[in-house]
């Protein structure tokens, strides 16, 4: 069982209902987190709601139990049966708030808001994504020890600090540990980019329920495919995708600026794949005008593909 992991600016709805349709071997697609502006309101897009084609999960960035259940009795009447609170996001405009990673350490304001979540009674399922803590990784402990007085449905586990971001690698030692204690469900999430480390992963965590892939499927949406892959299907693939995600955004009524801003975040991993990929991703980040920026992709399509698995 495969997740798409959310990624600010990158896995958009455009971009879901793209995969979905022309490649898919996903269960579950989560959206970048939702949260109050400094209005105080949820921001939501128009298209923004669930389907039998394809299994969206919405997430939340709060640490406050009323706007939980504020978010998830607007996502009920959008249709959706599940959503996802983040408490794994490690940057430290979000952490400092006690918001994502920052809320670990705090294990009675985690109860505070779970408290008032459920006790509203609401017909809807909540998962969690976190990461072994802020700073320390005892703080997972005890906050697995809240998270066990909840019918939660899974926890999506990353297994590292928050003061870590990207850095260094996932300590998968401890994350063993963690599947060890919690008797749930579990989904492992982490640094796996290639189809090797996935089957590497399934082989050592076995007893895991499934896999969050961001950055790997990002950067080659192939990644998944049982069937050996050339260059030229490679290519194909990527082109009927980006022209999906275009055509999404067009019928989604956004406006050119906003389609070419779209379209450069859909080149930042792919073109990693190709020779000279950094090189022309600069120019269509420089690039003004849509007419331009399908001159400059071209370009991108005429490299030799580095690696494809």
């Amino acid at each position: 069982m495969i997740y798409f992991a959310p990624l600010q600016s990158y896995t958009t709805l455009a971009y879901y209902l793209a995969f979905n349709s022309l490649i898919g071997g996903i269960e579950k697609y989560f959206t970048p987190f939702y949260r109050k502006n400094k209005q105080g309101v949820f921001e939501y897009e128009k298209y923004l709601k669930a389907s039998n084609d394809i299994h969206i999960v919405p997430q939340i960035l709060t640490n406050n139990g009323k706007d939980l259940v504020e978010f998830a009795n607007d996502m009920l009447k959008r249709g959706f049966k599940e959503i996802n609170i983040n408490i794994g996001c490690p940057f430290p405009l979000v952490t400092h708030r006690h918001l994502g990673s920052g809320l670990l350490p705090f294990s009675d304001e985690i109860k505070n808001m779970m408290d008032t979540f459920y006790s509203a009674q609401l017909p809807i399922s909540l998962s969690i994504k976190c990461r072994l803590g802020w700073e320390d990784s005892m703080e997972i402990l005890t906050a697995l020890q809240v998270f066990k007085q909840y019918p939660v449905s899974e926890i999506i586990l990353h297994p590292r600090l928050g003061i870590q971001k990207y850095k260094g690698t996932p300590n998968w030692d401890y994350f063993e540990k963690i599947i060890n204690i919690w008797n749930g469900d579990v989904i492992g999430n982490g640094d796996i980019l290639s189809t090797q480390e996935l089957n590497d992963k399934r082989e050592r965590f076995s007893s895991v329920n499934g896999w969050m892939i961001g950055r790997g499927i990002l950067t080659n949406p192939l990644l998944l495919s049982k069937s050996p892959i050339s260059e030229d299907s490679f290519k194909q693939s990527l082109f009927e995708l980006r022209e999906q995600v275009y055509n999404n955004l067009v019928q989604f009524g956004y406006s050119d600026e906003q389609i070419l801003n779209q379209l450069k975040s859909f080149w930042e991993y792919p073109s990693k794949k190709f020779e000279g990929g950094e090189r022309i991703l600069r120019k269509l980040k420089k690039t003004g005008k849509l007419e331009n920026f399908w001159d400059t992709e071209k370009k991108l399509f005429q490299q030799e593909v580095l690696t494809i698995n």
